[in-house]
């Protein structure tokens, strides 16, 4: 094995790949959005373009900015490992006061923070973006809307002196509206993408047994699919009359967004009932989607929170003597969803198989991940990795503990919310993915992929309820990767018949 050979970089501790150096070719001299699966080394590029820009201007910093806390630790110790620099590099969050931040933008060569606090010092007058030669934008499908990455990539173009941006992420979209979006907001010259079957590339990816699980949705439950169904169909049927026309829950919430616009500008009385009738829908399809893929656990506990709330849209969901019938037939139901009883069964094989195997479980839903962490301590070691939502969650300290306590073996099986997606590099990664849920974005489907088999082979099984959501949301999400992939070759194609012309 060939290492990487710099003044700056710790003598073997960098392999040196093929695919690596002609991505940082490109890197060196444009901005240049990095597309690569997970546990290929983007932050190895990151790493050597670094070194790169501090040989080029040796008085200059490094900017390095990652959406949340354990990412930017987790780009903290990849520097420490690989650079020679002691002392030098910097973990710069919200928790510490603007003074202590400002001495360490000053003193420090390489700088790693979350956008939403770089945005903050610069608006602020706290830190000065002219000195910083290069700025990494890590998890750059980030960069949309009024989203902290947009705002810090323009005022770091405006302000540097030999300004470089290098944006990496697995997935950044699947549409060309979308990705050029996100080059127009980081001023992207040049896209660069490899996927799993690359010739330079495919030496190095681990491989994944793939397994699809379909389980059945039993009478009873079906019996509330179809009513739940109904409902959906007669709110969606009178929001027509406000040219509200919703095939999804995503419609729902767009036309839901719009009208609250509306009414900030015109106080129409008929928008307060639109508003309340869109929110009712939503809440019937969310009760629906966690029914047809969740658990009936986690239906409940919806379904006694809207019971507690007191809004226009929660009471009349609560006035339908359908809904009441449904809820008292739920309580006297005393099955579970099929999923439940084929993932305990399944994680009981794999450990009988393999009682060193790391599991990760992804599930799209708060109250369905309490449900699983339940019916899961009969046989596996579990732990839950979540967010903060107010007071509620895990802090980022927490959440850190939690990574390092399923690292160590203390826990087996990691159960996770969408944070657990995105970024996050477990140490060996996990043995075994299950998908307990389908999402329809391609972004999050490959996160959730790369979470496994990092350095040995993995295994993924995807578990589906026949003819729901799951197989919907499952079959959209790998159309719009294969999408994604299209469109950025295309993108990367025209780069290099760019520099041939040149």
């Amino acid at each position: 094995m060939n290492y990487v050979n710099h003044s700056m970089i710790k003598e073997n501790t960098i392999e040196e790949r093929l695919y690596q150096s002609h991505i940082l070719n490109t890197a060196v001299n444009k901005n240049t959005l990095v597309v690569l699966p997970t546990g290929t080394g983007k932050t190895n590029i990151s790493v050597l373009l670094a070194a790169h820009r501090l040989e080029k201007y040796p008085d200059s910093k490094i900017l390095i900015m990652s959406p949340t806390r354990p990412l930017c630790s987790q780009h903290q110790k990849s520097f420490e490992n690989y650079f020679k620099i002691i002392g030098d590099i910097t973990l710069v969050t919200g928790v510490i006061q603007p003074a202590q931040r400002k001495k360490a933008y000053d003193t420090s060569v390489i700088v790693i923070a979350t956008p939403q606090t770089i945005e903050n010092d610069v608006r602020n007058g706290i830190l000065d973006l002219s000195d910083f030669s290069m700025l990494t934008v890590d998890e750059a499908h980030k960069a949309v809307g009024s989203y902290a990455y947009t705002y810090v990539a323009e005022m770091y173009m405006k302000q540097s002196k030999f300004p470089r941006i290098l944006a990496l992420t697995a997935s950044p979209g699947s549409t060309k509206e979308k990705i050029d979006i996100i080059r127009k907001n980081l001023s992207i010259d040049a896209v660069e993408i490899r996927t799993e079957t690359d010739a330079d590339v495919k030496d190095y990816i681990k491989e994944k047994e793939v397994e699809y699980v379909k389980v059945e949705l039993p009478e009873e439950l079906k019996r509330y699919q179809e009513l739940l169904k109904t409902i959906i169909k007669e709110k969606l049927s009178k929001l027509k009359a406000y040219d509200i026309y919703a095939n999804n829950k995503r419609d729902l919430l767009e036309a839901q967004k719009r009208f609250s616009k509306k009414l900030a500008t015109e106080k129409n009385p008929a928008f307060y009932h639109v508003i309340a009738s869109t929110a009712e829908a939503i809440k019937i399809w969310y009760i629906l989607e966690l029914l047809e893929t969740q658990s009936l656990r986690a239906t409940k506990i919806y379904l006694n929170k809207i019971r507690e709330k007191k809004t226009a849209s929660d009471r009349r969901i609560m006035n339908d003597v359908r809904i009441l019938k449904m809820i008292k037939a739920m309580e006297e139901y005393k099955e579970e969803h099929p999923k439940i009883e084929r993932i305990k069964n399944l994680i009981k094989e794999e450990l009988e198989a393999n009682d060193k195997a790391k599991i990760i479980v992804f599930s799209h839903f708060r109250d369905n991940i309490d449900a699983l962490y339940d019916v899961l301590q009969d046989v596996c070691k579990p732990v839950i990795l979540i967010g903060q939502r107010g007071d509620h969650g895990l802090t980022q300290k927490e959440q850190i503990n939690v990574i390092r306590d399923y690292e160590c073996d203390i826990y087996n099986c990691m159960i996770t919310s969408p944070i657990g997606e995105e970024g996050l590099d477990i140490k060996g990664g996990a043995d075994i993915g299950i998908f307990y849920d389908s999402v329809p974005s391609e972004i999050r489907t490959i996160q959730r992929r790369g979470r496994v088999g990092r350095t040995r082979v993995g295994k993924i099984f995807f578990l589906l309820t026949k003819d729901t959501r799951d197989e919907i949301y499952h079959y959209s999400a790998q159309r719009k990767e294969r999408n994604m992939k299209t469109i950025l070759k295309g993108m990367q194609n025209k780069n290099t018949l760019s520099n041939f012309v040149k």
